[in-house]
């Protein structure tokens, strides 16, 4: 093997020109086929040292519009590899690209082929980055000043894959950091794609109570942030839009889905059937079609219907005050006691009457007046529509259509045989017979 060495001088150690095109300045071979299996930096064609701290190993310049350095592998081969330190080592950048033109790239990555993949392995990309650190990145940009980090243009502008990690990570400051920039910006000029696309494409259910199974996920924890908003800049737009068997959910401590509208616009619009499991709470609600609720509706402003309001259950109730609770079961027919409040009847033909407590048997009452008095001391009691009322039909039986009035079996109706008498204590009319015995059956409320 020869050597040439220029030690200690102030030239080139080596120096190699040509003037034709269809050759190399300086070219280094290795013909050994065998692999190295080794950690050390042999089996080179051309190798270079330098113990100049700013310095390369290896460098190439172009004086034109030409490639500084170039590699090219045969047929499988890698290119151009930069190591900066053997494994276990610390060490600078691999790579190091450099370019001081606005026109230009530090690094570019070209795949010519136009032949689709059909592998999931990460092939066919034009770079391609690799970190096994545990919080480093396969390839990661960042920009000293106002512009992007990492930016992508084609069909799909950046792509990212992990096994268990995150695919595509944009971060804008480090943590307690101030700054003015996204963490992730997705444009696109095009009206039938999507500046930011997320898809899971997982078909089992993940079994878990974290936030894990989405297409995007969006967390913040600035006080008055959002993980996910959308805006449109066009009115005819969409904010948020979500499609499937739930369009959009939202979980939060405070506000679940928030909508604001300004000035005249909808905080939000619902064009099919609205379900509520839970307590609602409404200024203004304006319904032109179909509101399903399965919990309670807090309204604290006005509710306007256009058309007809249908209530399944049978009465009008309102509370009242009682004597004892505990003796007051629906059907119990109520007088009102010395004390003003209401106590269970205990003689015949009582103009004290008011009526019988609401919610016995299958009947509940659809409407409820002093709703906010302490359930411990009230109960409901049915002023119109159809209650079940408790009667003693011992006393004398009762048909349909007969009127009901207040008897001497505490707490029981009985059927108004004395017209004189009944003036004034009439509870309502019954709807159902009563041979004998005492029960339970339905009367339309009717105080007279």
């Amino acid at each position: 093997m020869s050597t040439f060495v220029n030690a200690g001088g102030s030239t080139d150690g080596i120096l190699g020109t040509t003037k034709s095109h269809d050759h190399n300045g300086v070219i280094g071979k290795n013909d050994d086929p065998t692999a190295r299996g080794a950690a050390t930096p042999e089996g080179n064609g051309v190798f270079g040292v330098t113990l100049v701290p700013d310095g390369a190993g290896v460098f190439g310049l172009h004086e034109k519009n030409g490639v500084g350095v170039a590699g090219f592998g045969h047929p499988t081969g890698i290119g151009v590899v930069g190591v900066s330190a053997p494994a276990g080592a610390k060490g600078g950048d691999g790579v190091l690209g450099v370019t001081n033109s606005e026109h230009r790239n530090g690094i570019v990555g070209r795949n010519d082929s136009t032949a689709a993949r059909m592998t999931l392995e990460p092939g066919g990309n034009g770079v391609f980055g690799f970190s096994q650190v545990p919080d480093g990145a396969g390839v990661f940009g960042e920009h000293s000043a106002l512009g992007i980090g990492v930016a992508g243009l084609g069909l799909i502008g950046v792509s990212g894959g992990s096994p268990n990690g995150v695919g595509v990570m944009g971060v804008s400051t480090p943590p307690g950091g101030v700054g003015a920039g996204d963490g992730v910006q997705g444009i696109t000029n095009s009206p039938d794609r999507n500046g930011i696309y997320g898809r899971n494409e997982a078909t089992t259910k993940s079994n878990s109570d974290d936030p894990v199974g989405n297409g995007v996920l969006g967390f913040s924890n600035v006080p008055y942030g959002c993980g996910v908003r959308g805006m449109s800049g066009n009115s005819a737009g969409h904010g948020v839009l979500g499609t499937g068997g739930f369009g959009v959910v939202g979980m939060g401590s405070t506000i679940g889905i928030w909508g604001i509208g300004k000035d005249t616009a909808w905080a939000g619009y619902f064009s099919g059937p609205v379900n509520v499991d839970g307590t609602m709470s409404v200024a203004d609600l304006e319904v032109s079609r179909n509101v399903n609720i399965g919990g309670d509706a807090n309204v604290t402003g006005n509710v306007t219907v256009g058309g007809d309001v249908l209530l399944p259950n049978r009465d009008i109730a309102e509370a009242f005050d009682v004597e004892n609770a505990t003796k007051c079961s629906p059907g119990t027919v109520m007088v009102i006691g010395d004390s003003g409040a209401l106590k269970p009847c205990d003689k015949r033909y009582d103009k004290r009457a008011v009526g019988g407590v609401s919610g016995a048997e299958r009947l509940r009452n659809a409407i409820t007046l002093g709703a906010n008095a302490d359930p411990r001391q009230s109960v409901k009691i049915g002023l119109i529509g159809t209650a079940y009322c408790r009667i003693d039909a011992d006393i004398a039986p009762v048909e349909v259509g007969d009127l009901v009035t207040t008897s001497d079996t505490v707490g029981h109706g009985m059927k108004a045989t004395d017209r004189p008498n009944s003036f004034g204590a009439i509870i309502g009319k019954a709807l159902a017979p009563l041979k004998c015995g005492r029960g339970l059956i339905p009367v339309v409320l009717t105080l007279q």
